[in-house]
Parts: structure tokens; C-alpha cells; sequence
């Protein structure tokens, strides 16, 4: 069956405990978990999923994100937090969330070319930055309570650390693709981020890159207008078109700017 995979979180692990902070200068390359949150889904109009969130296994390697994905009960509790010499709990980042939105225009420039080059590959036109969507991503983001907003948008969220730029986010939302049964279209737990990224149908983004929550440490929350993942079935076999190309070569993992 398949499963749904959300807005990403990485949090370093060590024995699947956190042994240093979500920084963004800590090293690249190296293995981490990625927590996901699911993707949602319009059904007879009304958005539906599922509030469970996934861990990929211990195993998973940022530079190969195709990992096997396991279901964890509530793995916020392993985000933004270290355990101290004596055992206790520490905060790693601030507890003031700051926030980038269309106000800043290099951060609205790339999610949009990320965004619009990933839907290109399967003919998908481009879609429009809309301040009202990006506003609303960014006052939900700000909450730092990274779960579905239940909002009137199609959504889609990711987060973690030490991945600190937004781009790579959306790009390994689009890496769901590798997962979907081009024979059996429709809405599945670890494609629904994919689908509704390439969405024909979806003609304006908004999103906001939230850093600083005690949580997790970076979240990007992307609202889409008209909302995708609409069933019934026919809906993905109109909106979903076949990749034209392989899946580009992963963007950097950190960027100075959002740190």
C-alpha cells in the first residue's frame, strides 16, 4: 500500500536519538531521518487525510531519497530539542519564529522556478505567485504547529534541519514521483506531495519558509489554488501528466539566506 508522504523534516539521529542541533552549517551528505508529514486529498469536495506522520528508516541517505518509509507515532517529540550531559532538555533554536514570504523576492523567485521547472517535466503550465496564499501559508507556519492547516487550499508541508533551503524541500517532495503507478493513477499516501506539485489544474503558490520553531527548526508550508488531489480517479489521469524527462539533480542542501 502506499503512504503518504508530507513536508519533510531531518533531524539528525544517532542510535534514533538527536546528538547535536538542527544548525545549518552542521556537514552535508551524511545520513539522516526525514519525517514527513501526509499529504491531503479533496474528496467530494471536502479535504481529506490523514494526521499520521512517517519517519523513512535510519538507514536513509539524503543523497539517495528513496528509502523505505515506517510509520512512527508522534515523532515531533525527537525535533528541536538535544539531551543535555545531565539528561535533561535543551532547546536548540529559538523559540520566535521568523518567516520569509513574498516580502523577500529571492525566496518567492526560487520556489517558484523550482516549482514550475519540476511541473514542466510533465507539461504542466506554470503556475503564479499569489501574496494571499502566501500570506496564509505564513501565518499558519508561524503557529509552529507543522500539522495540516484544514484550510480551503491544496497543501503541502516539509521542514527539518540541517536542510535548510526551501528549494530542496520542494524538490524531494517531487521525488515521490519514482512512487507512483502511472497504470493505476490516483491518490496514494507517498505520492500525494507529487501530484499535487504538478496539479494542471493548480494555477497559483503561495508558500512561507518558517525558521526558529522549538519543534523544528525549518518548515516550508506551500498553499496551492485551485486545490489538487482531486478524486475521482479521472481527475489524476487529466492533471498528471507522464515525466518527460528523469527527475533533475538534487539543489544544495543549505543556502546562507534562511539560515
Amino acid at each position: 500500500m502506499k503512504g503518504v508522504k508530507g513536508i519533510i523534516f531531518v533531524a539528525s539521529l544517532l542510535s534514533n536519538c538527536i546528538t547535536g542541533g538542527l544548525a545549518a552549517s552542521a556537514p552535508l551528505g551524511r545520513r539522516d531521518a526525514v519525517i514527513l508529514a501526509p499529504p491531503t486529498e479533496v474528496d467530494n469536495g471536502h479535504p481529506a487525510w490523514s494526521e499520521k506522520d512517517l519517519i523513512t528508516d535510519p538507514a536513509f541517505n539524503a543523497l539517495e531519497p528513496d528509502a523505505p518509509t515506517l510509520i512512527t507515532g508522534d515523532p515531533t517529540k525527537i525535533l528541536g530539542r538535544q539531551a543535555s550531559a545531565t539528561g535533561s532538555t535543551t532547546s536548540t533554536v529559538s523559540p520566535t519564529p521568523t518567516a520569509f514570504t513574498s516580502r523577500e523576492g529571492k525566496f518567492s523567485r526560487d520556489m517558484l522556478k523550482i516549482t514550475n521547472d519540476l511541473r514542466a517535466i510533465h507539461g504542466s503550465p506554470p503556475v503564479v505567485w499569489n501574496k494571499t496564499l502566501a500570506t496564509y501559508a505564513s501565518r499558519q507556519g508561524r503557529k509552529c504547529d507543522f500539522r495540516h492547516s484544514h484550510g480551503p487550499y491544496g497543501e503541502n508541508l516539509a521542514g527539518g534541519g540541517p536542510m535548510n533551503n526551501p528549494v530542496w524541500y520542494q524538490w524531494y517532495l517531487y521525488t515521490e514521483v519514482n512512487n507512483y503507478d502511472w497504470n493505476e493513477p490516483g491518490f496514494a499516501r507517498d505520492t500525494g506531495h507529487f501530484t499535487q506539485l504538478v496539479w494542471k489544474s493548480s494555477k497559483e503558490i503561495g508558500c512561507a519558509w518558517i525558521a526558529g520553531c522549538s519543534n523544528l527548526a525549518y518548515q516550508v508550508w506551500c498553499e496551492y489554488f485551485p486545490a489538487g488531489n482531486v478524486s475521482p480517479v479521472f481527475h489524476y489521469t487529466e492533471n498528471v501528466g507522464r515525466a518527460k524527462s528523469g527527475i533533475p539533480d538534487a539543489p544544495p542542501t543549505y543556502d546562507p539566506l534562511y539560515k
